[in-house]
């Protein structure tokens, strides 16, 4: 979290890009282009087509030539057991990735595994909140969320969500979803960068409302 918070400041960028992008060509053509403008990376590594492991050496020079972090969102959800060997597995993500996601849904079961083997994994985002309609998260659950995060607090920095719901700044609170134009699309529901600020966020992740753009750099400092 101090590192993030480190980032901030020197970028003077609350922006982290979320890289949904299915060819190596287009991920490092992306991040060549806008990492010098954000604070974390957000990968799907899953979703890559030609993924092979030069990827993951390619991502860790990356950020540091560029000074941010890597968020990779796995959005883990299992037991103990089975997510280290996730984390372990094929794509090696913990060789690249600084901060992971996983689900509140077990997130006690998890986390009290890792720490119980005192597994060496990345940083912790909970999933308290989603921008995806006709979710069935509730107030209960994200509150959940919150006392699972304060207990294992070694491991957990902060929440994906939609609104600062709790008054505690040990924590970050990443907002999802975010176009400078507000709108629902599929199954999305998109907030302006103002909107998720306003209900306290402390970073806005933004994909397609970048990528989607002809001229995406002239709108940059919008989004920062």
């Amino acid at each position: 979290m101090d590192k993030i918070n480190d980032i901030i400041k020197k970028k003077k960028s609350r922006l982290c890009f979320s890289a949904d992008f299915t060819t190596q060509s287009e991920l490092f053509g992306w991040i060549n282009l806008i990492g010098p403008h954000i604070c974390i990376l957000k990968t799907h590594i899953d979703i890559l087509e030609d993924y092979d492991p030069s990827v993951n050496k390619k991502l860790n020079k990356l950020k540091k030539m560029y000074n941010f972090v890597i968020f990779e969102d796995r959005k883990f959800s299992d037991i103990g057991k089975t997510f280290d060997r996730q984390l372990n597995g094929f794509y090696k993500i913990s060789e690249f990735a600084d901060i992971i996601t996983i689900h509140g849904i077990c997130a006690e079961g998890m986390l009290n595994y890792i720490e119980t083997n005192k597994c060496i994994i990345p940083k912790i985002l909970i999933v308290s909140q989603m921008s995806s309609s006709g979710n069935i998260i509730d107030t209960n659950y994200t509150v959940n969320c919150y006392n699972i995060a304060k207990k294992y607090s070694k491991h957990v920095i902060g929440f994906i969500s939609q609104t600062k719901f709790v008054n505690d700044d040990n924590f970050l609170f990443l907002t999802p979803g975010v176009r400078l134009i507000e709108t629902k699309k599929d199954d999305q529901i998109y907030n302006t960068p103002d909107t998720a600020f306003k209900k306290g966020s402390d970073i806005i992740i933004v994909g397609s409302g970048i990528y989607s753009l002809k001229y995406p750099l002239e709108l940059i400092n919008k989004f920062k």
